[in-house]
Order: C-alpha cells, then structure tokens, then sequence
C-alpha cells in the first residue's frame, strides 16, 4: 500500500499510510499529514486517489510544493517521487519493503518522544527535568556553501548543510533577502547524493546570467542573481573563501 515518509535534515519524522481518498498535508494538526513548520501553509498540499494512482495538489501554498526539485501545481506521484514541503521532504513509496527500510532508520535522540517545533528539535525531558534544544546534526559532511558576493546579506557565508535551503525574504528563509519586494521564497537549493542544484519558486532568478526557469544543476562557481545580490557556489564550503 502506498505510503508517505516525512522526513527533516535526513531523520525520519512520521510515516502515514495513504488509506484515504484524499489526504491533506499542512502545518494544522487536523491534516491528515500534519507538519509543524512555519514554512508550511495551514493547508498546504493533498495528495488524491485517482483509480490505481495518486495525484498530488498545491492549495496555492505561500512557498509552493515541489517534486524531484521542480515546483508543480498537480503531478501524479510516481514510486520514489520526492516531495518537497517547506523545509521537509516527503518520500512517496509503493515498496512496501523499501517503505519498512527507511522507517526503521533512526529518529532523532532515538525517543519516540522527539518532536518538531519551527525546524528546532526538542527533547521532552522526565518529570520535573527541564526542557533542553538539541540542535540536529548536519547530515552533510562536507557541505557546500554561497559566498555573497555583491549585495547586502546578513553573512557573507552560508554553508550548505541541510537538505534544502531556501532563499527569500521569509524569517524562516535560510538566506534571507532584505530587498522591499523580494519575495517569500524566490529560491531553493536541494542536496541529493554528492550534488547541489537550484529551483526558483518565483521569476527574476538568474543563473550564470541566465534565467532559471527549472532546476538546473550547481557546479563549482556558479552565480546565483536574486533581487540585487549575487551568490557565488563553492562545491567545498569548509574551504576559505
């Protein structure tokens, strides 16, 4: 039977059986999927029956809903699709063995209990303990990172350590735009394997001087234009600027 696996930074969330005609995906805990996540609209996204397949729908989300890196309004799901919904990645699998693998991987602080406020993981301590933030680790390695390189930015760095990365002027965005019309989100950059790439979630992104229009790979030196600043990739983020 298929199901839907959510998962942050590389650590399985939840797991939820796709039984109903119609299962909603939102930041609301009445979803049928509910995601806990400021990047996530209340009703964000569903996924529908259709005969023998399922077909996902964006609910004119803010940030937009993504499969495979590339964003969609609607797009019938195929096995092994990658969903991704603000800051999380939802994992469509038909393989009921392939569905059991990945939900046995291990959660985070290995407690049940573990859960997800704003992309911060908390711990629910014993009774009478305090609550403690445990910050998640970087499940990259050696990450990648975007050097500004004209433009006002908070940094003058960001390395490239989650999953996906998100560009725009939203307080959750990772690198956060402070043009007067930027937008939300104008840009998001996924890692899969040992590589990067970038889709844009709005128009006037430019990449190598050319406007990006779906996901285009990032290779060593690219230059990323997004409401008059200019990022430059570094495949290696550790190394000096």
């Amino acid at each position: 039977m298929a199901k839907v696996i959510v998962k942050f930074k590389d650590l399985v969330r939840q797991q939820v059986t796709l039984q109903k005609e119609t299962s909603s995906i939102g930041r609301t805990p009445n979803n049928d999927i509910p995601i806990e996540n400021l990047a996530v609209s209340r009703r964000h996204a569903e996924i529908v029956r259709v005969g023998g397949t399922f077909l996902l729908r964006d609910l004119n989300s803010s940030n937009g809903t993504f499969i495979n890196g590339v964003r969609v309004t609607e797009q019938t799901l195929r096995d092994g699709d990658t969903v991704l919904v603000g800051k999380h990645t939802l994992l469509f699998v038909e393989d009921d063995a392939l569905a059991m693998a990945i939900a046995a991987a291990p959660k985070s602080g290995q407690d049940s209990d573990t859960f997800l406020r704003s992309t911060m993981e908390w711990e629910i301590p014993g009774e009478g303990a305090t609550m403690v933030y445990n910050p998640v680790p970087h499940p990259i390695a050696n990450p990648g990172a975007l050097l500004v390189k004209a433009g006002s930015l908070a940094s003058n760095r960001y390395l490239l350590t989650a999953e996906a990365t998100l560009i725009g002027s939203a307080t959750y965005a990772d690198v956060r735009l402070t043009a007067a019309n930027a937008p939300a989100v104008a840009a998001v950059i996924h890692h899969r394997g040992a590589g990067y790439s970038i889709s844009p979630s709005e128009p006037g992104v430019l990449l190598d001087n050319r406007k990006l229009i779906t996901q285009k790979p990032l290779v060593q030196g690219s230059q990323i234009a997004i409401q008059g600043v200019l990022l430059e990739f570094q495949a290696n983020g550790q190394a000096d600027p």
